[in-house]
């Protein structure tokens, strides 16, 4: 078999991970299951919030998550820190619920911070709308994708400030009638794509 040229082997059956695949590592010939190159070569993490989340409107405030939704590598630290286990790049998408209870429309602008450091290029502005009436608050939905080139235990976090106190990340319980589940104040999901 050690002559056998790749093209004349047999196609392989479903895999399930426990193959083993042969390396080399610092030189030396070794072997690994290929559940563990395929845990070293793509990690993921999802992640949401179930609580009301306020933001100061003189500096920034760090989004908190407080449920992991999927998870394999990628995981949060100190509630709002998503720390990546790996050296590559990363899709990061976040969505977040913004709620104006104010009579004028409102502006919140996000950021991203690496390691604790702002990084270039990175705001986006939203404006929230008026509330409607007493009971019927203005709403707004933002969706964010970046790619970003990270090291192994970088950690990436969301930023938000408000122009106004009546601004603010709103989650909302499941209805039961029309029937529809949670709404998260946020919800992230980072992918390792390279």
């Amino acid at each position: 078999m050690a002559d056998q040229k790749i093209s004349a082997m047999p196609t392989a059956a479903t895999l399930t991970g426990a193959e083993l695949v042969p390396l080399v590592q610092s030189g030396a010939n070794v072997k690994a299951a290929l559940s563990a190159i395929k845990a070293a070569l793509r990690t993921y993490g999802g992640f949401s919030d179930t609580n009301n989340q306020t933001g100061d409107i003189t500096q920034g405030t760090a989004i908190t998550f407080d449920t992991v939704d999927v998870n394999d590598g990628v995981t949060v630290q100190n509630s709002s820190e998503i720390t990546v286990p790996t050296t590559g790049i990363y899709n990061l998408q976040f969505s977040i619920q913004f709620e104006n209870v104010g009579n004028a429309q409102h502006d919140a602008t996000v950021w991203l911070r690496i390691n604790g450091s702002d990084l270039a290029n990175s705001s986006t502005q939203y404006t929230i709308p008026a509330r409607k009436s007493a009971g019927i608050f203005g709403y707004n939905v933002t969706m964010l994708t970046f790619l970003l080139e990270l090291n192994a235990n970088d950690y990436v976090e969301i930023f938000w400030v408000p122009e106004s106190t009546e601004v603010s990340i709103q989650a909302k319980p499941a209805s039961v009638s029309p029937a529809y589940p949670a709404i998260p104040s946020i919800i992230a999901v980072v992918l390792q794509v390279g």
